[in-house]
C-alpha cells in the first residue's frame, strides 16, 4: 500500500517513469500511469513521506478540516461522488454530503484509492525516501541524481512539487533572534513545544493557512492571544451549506480583461442577493472557465489580477467552514484573537523566551508585540524565481525548464510538457500542479489536478509504448515496489 510505511531508502537504478513528489498530484498522476501502462515500472521519490499523502493531507492534524464539501471531493473524474461513498463505507451515517471532513480522511481513502487501482492493474510501483535534487538529459533518459547521492535513470519524468511555501516575510528585518522563536514552517508539529497555553503567538497571514494553525492551537489546549497580522487583515469568507447551480457566463466577455470581468462577477453576485440568494454562485460559476479567461488576458491584465484584485479573489474563492470562522468571530469579540492590516517592520529579541514583533500597521502607525512564536502564514511563494528548492533551481539554471512570463511558475503546453528556456518542449519530462499557475491560474484544487494526471498519464504512456513483456523475460522489481511486482 503507498503510504509512508512503505517507503524504503534505496531507489533502483533504472525505471520507466519517476513521480517526484508524493502528494495528490503525484499519487493520482501515478495511479492513471498504472491504468494505462501496467507494464511500465514506476518510482514515487519523497523528500519527506508523513502519514498521509503530501502536506495537505499529512501535515495536518485529525481534525484539520477540507474546505470543500465531501460530495466533490472524489479522486477519479468518473466517480466524483468517490470520497462521500467510502466516508459512508468507513463511518455509515456520520456524514452528509455537504460536509467538510477531516483531511485526514481525505488522505487514507487517496491511499486506498491508488493502491486499489495498483492491484487491480498489476502494475510495479515503487516509493523511495529521497530527494531528486538534480535531472540531466541522457540520450532518451533522464538521469537522476538523488540527495543520498546516488543516480536512476528514468525513461520520463512527472515532477509533482506542491506548492513551495513562501520564504519567512520577516526575513529582512529579522535581528538574528533565537530559531525556536520563528516558525518558517507552519505545518512543523514540533514548533509549539514548550509555548505556555497563555502565552501569546503571533500569525503573519490570515488565510486558511492561519485558521488551521489556529484550530491546532486551541484543539491542544493553548488558551492565549493570538494575533493575525496581513496586510489586508482580512479572513476567507465562509461556505454556505447550499446556493444553488453556478452563475452561467459567457467566457467571451470575461476574456476581455481583469477588470472588465470583476465588473461582470460583481454585477452577477449583487443581482443574487437581491434576489435573496447566496452570491457563491457567481464565483463558483467562474472556475469552468478560469484557466481559459486567464489565457486570453493580457499579460497587463494578468499582472493587475494578481497586483489589485488577488486578494478579494482570494477571500471568496478560497473558502472556509462557516463553523470555524464563527469560532473565529467569537474569540475577536472576546478579545483573543485580533486580525492586525499591516506589515513586519521590525523583529528582535525579548528576553530569552520571547520576541518582539513590531508592525508597521495600514495606517502607518507601528505598533509591538510581544511573542512566543512568531508563525509564517502568509501562504505559497508567488515568485520561482525566489525558490530555494533545489531541483527546481538546478532545472532553471541548467535551461531544462523555464519560467512563465510572470515569475510564478514553470512555463508548460496543454498536457504538461514542460519548455525548455530556448523555447522547445522536453520530451517525457511533465507537471502537474501548483506551478502551472502561470499559464492556468486555476491549478490547485481537485478538479484541476485529476484533469491534469489523466492528460499526462495518456501523453506519458503513448510516448513510452509500454507493452507486454517478451516471453521468458523478467523484470526486476524495484525494492520497496507493490501492485503487480515480481
Amino acid at each position: 500500500m503507498p503510504t509512508p510505511q512503505n517507503f524504503v531508502t534505496e531507489a533502483p537504478a533504472e525505471c520507466d517513469v519517476a513521480i517526484i513528489g508524493g502528494g495528490f498530484g503525484g499519487l493520482m498522476t501515478l495511479a492513471r500511469l498504472a491504468q494505462q501502462a501496467p507494464k511500465c515500472q514506476y518510482v514515487v521519490f519523497e523528500r519527506m513521506p508523513r502519514k498521509a499523502p503530501g502536506v495537505a493531507y499529512g501535515a495536518c492534524d485529525d481534525e484539520h478540516l477540507l474546505n470543500v464539501p465531501a460530495a466533490r471531493m472524489g479522486a477519479f473524474s468518473e466517480r466524483p461522488s468517490g470520497f462521500l461513498e467510502w466516508l459512508e463505507q468507513e463511518f455509515p451515517g456520520r456524514f452528509r454530503a455537504d460536509d467538510f471532513a477531516p483531511r485526514a480522511l481525505f488522505g487514507r481513502y487517496l491511499m486506498q484509492s491508488v493502491q486499489s487501482v495498483l492491484a487491480e492493474s498489476k502494475a510495479c510501483a515503487a516509493f523511495v525516501r529521497d530527494a531528486v535534487v538534480h535531472i540531466e538529459p541522457l540520450g532518451r533518459k533522464y538521469e537522476l541524481l538523488l540527495a543520498s547521492g546516488r543516480t536512476v535513470l528514468a525513461r520520463g519524468v512527472v515532477l509533482a512539487p506542491g506548492l513551495p511555501q513562501a520564504r519567512a516575510p520577516w526575513r529582512h528585518v529579522d535581528e538574528g533572534i533565537a530559531r525556536r522563536l520563528v516558525v518558517p514552517d507552519p505545518w512543523d508539529q514540533s514548533a509549539f513545544r514548550g509555548v505556555a497555553p497563555d502565552a501569546e503567538i503571533v500569525l503573519v497571514g490570515s488565510g486558511l493557512t492561519a485558521i488551521d494553525v489556529i484550530m491546532g492551537l486551541r484543539r491542544t489546549g493553548h488558551t492565549g492571544r493570538i494575533s493575525l497580522v496581513s496586510r489586508g487583515g482580512r479572513l476567507p469568507l465562509p461556505h454556505v451549506a447550499s446556493h444553488g447551480s453556478p452563475v452561467v457566463y459567457d467566457p467571451r466577455e470575461l476574456s476581455q480583461g481583469a477588470v472588465q470581468a470583476f465588473r461582470i462577477v460583481r454585477r452577477a453576485a449583487k443581482t443574487l442577493l437581491r434576489g435573496g440568494h447566496d452570491w457563491h454562485a457567481a464565483i463558483d460559476g467562474v472556475r469552468p472557465h478560469a484557466s481559459s479567461v486567464w489565457r486570453a488576458w493580457s499579460a497587463a491584465d494578468r499582472a493587475y489580477f494578481l497586483r489589485v484584485l488577488r486578494p478579494f479573489w482570494e477571500i471568496h474563492r478560497h473558502r472556509a467552514p462557516s463553523n470555524l470562522l464563527d469560532a473565529i468571530e467569537r474569540e475577536r469579540q472576546a478579545g483573543s484573537i485580533e486580525v492586525i492590516s499591516g506589515v513586519v517592520h521590525a523583529l528582535r529579541a525579548h528576553g530569552q523566551d520571547e520576541a518582539e514583533v513590531i508592525v508597521r500597521t495600514a495606517r502607518g502607525t507601528l505598533r509591538p508585540l510581544i511573542a512566543a512564536r512568531l508563525v509564517n502564514c502568509a501562504g505559497p511563494s508567488m515568485s520561482i524565481g525566489e525558490t530555494l528548492d533545489p531541483l527546481l533551481g538546478s532545472m532553471l539554471r541548467n535551461g531544462l525548464v523555464s519560467a512563465d512570463a510572470l515569475g510564478l511558475g514553470l512555463r508548460t503546453e496543454g498536457d504538461g510538457a514542460l519548455v525548455r528556456a530556448d523555447g522547445t518542449i522536453e520530451p517525457r519530462l511533465r507537471l502537474i500542479g501548483a506551478l502551472r499557475r502561470g499559464d492556468l491560474w486555476e491549478t490547485t484544487a481537485v478538479p484541476e489536478l485529476r484533469a491534469q494526471a489523466t492528460a499526462i498519464a495518456a501523453a506519458l504512456a503513448r510516448e513510452l509504448g509500454c507493452g507486454a513483456p517478451q516471453p521468458g523475460a523478467v523484470e526486476p522489481a524495484p525494492l520497496g515496489a507493490v501492485g503487480g511486482c515480481a
